[in-house]
């Protein structure tokens, strides 16, 4: 269980770039709550504790369905939802006492459920399939590569590669990972990641970005193009100050980002998004 002044993780669906500066404020100056919270970033591939949805905009809405939200992940909505939904609602205008009780009661019920369950079974049964990650297709608009792209096939097994300086992010992995018999290979350097990634089949890459004398998004676009035929995921592994950059990041098809200081079940939580066990 997180001690009681971690804060947990919320994933925002639906609100304007205007609202989510005002929740970040919010949730910044509330440091003395005995519950805290902070928004995941977009693309942090950290499963979220829970879901914060704008329950006016009916595309967040059909984006919730997509997260199957439950009593591990539970979501709340904000404003008054157009159909009799099953999740916890606050009304507009927001009461930000309302809305911290709201989040509160859902976060102690998701503590009991987790206390009295193994962490990394909780880990997989809850892990969101990386398809979801994807918005929805829009059929008449959609270009035909996009659906092209999608269709890639998976490679026919799981194996990890970390690349980074020190090995022992890999080593806890390994032993982790060996329950579902997935290998996690680990190289010290970019350099010396060529030769594994070309001589086995990798499903997912994690890569320290701050290793020094390379480009982390050039060398995600040469293991992109590797595997150009084959689905594989590229996932910067990263320390609390790095900045990553959405941008680049996207135009070379990074998958996301992944903070190395996180729990064991978070952990497995995201990269079952991209293992075949999880599809």
């Amino acid at each position: 269980m997180k001690n009681q002044k971690t804060p947990f993780a919320v994933r925002f669906i639906g609100f304007s770039a205007r609202e989510i500066n005002i929740f970040d404020a919010t949730f910044s100056v509330e440091q003395n709550r005995q519950i805290q919270y902070y928004r995941l970033s977009e693309d942090s591939l950290q499963e979220p504790d829970l879901y914060l949805v704008n329950a006016d905009d009916l595309k967040a809405l059909a984006t919730l369905a997509d997260m199957e939200p439950n009593n591990l992940q539970p979501a709340l909505l904000v404003g008054a939802p157009h159909v009799e939904l099953p999740f916890a609602n606050v009304e507009r205008p927001i009461r930000w006492l309302k809305l911290f009780d709201a989040l509160d009661i859902l976060i102690e019920r998701r503590l009991i459920m987790l206390a009295t369950q193994n962490s990394a079974d909780v880990a997989l049964a809850n892990s969101v399939p990386e398809r979801r990650r994807r918005e929805r297709l829009d059929l008449d608009l959609t270009d035909p590569l996009e659906y092209d792209r999608m269709r890639t096939k998976p490679p026919p097994s799981d194996r990890i590669l970390v690349i980074d300086e020190e090995s022992t992010f890999r080593d806890d992995l390994s032993v982790a990972m060996a329950h579902y018999v997935v290998p996690v290979e680990w190289v010290g350097s970019p350099d010396g990641a060529a030769e594994v990634y070309t001589g086995l089949t990798i499903s997912v890459v994690l890569i320290n970005p701050e290793l020094s004398n390379f480009d982390p998004y050039d060398f995600c676009t040469t293991i992109k193009h590797q595997y150009r035929n084959t689905r594989i995921a590229v996932i910067f592994l990263v320390d609390r100050s790095f900045v990553y950059d959405q941008v680049r990041a996207r135009q070379v098809e990074c998958d996301g980002f992944l903070s190395r200081h996180l729990d064991q079940r978070q952990i497995l939580s995201a990269l079952g998004k991209f293992l075949s066990w999880r599809r």
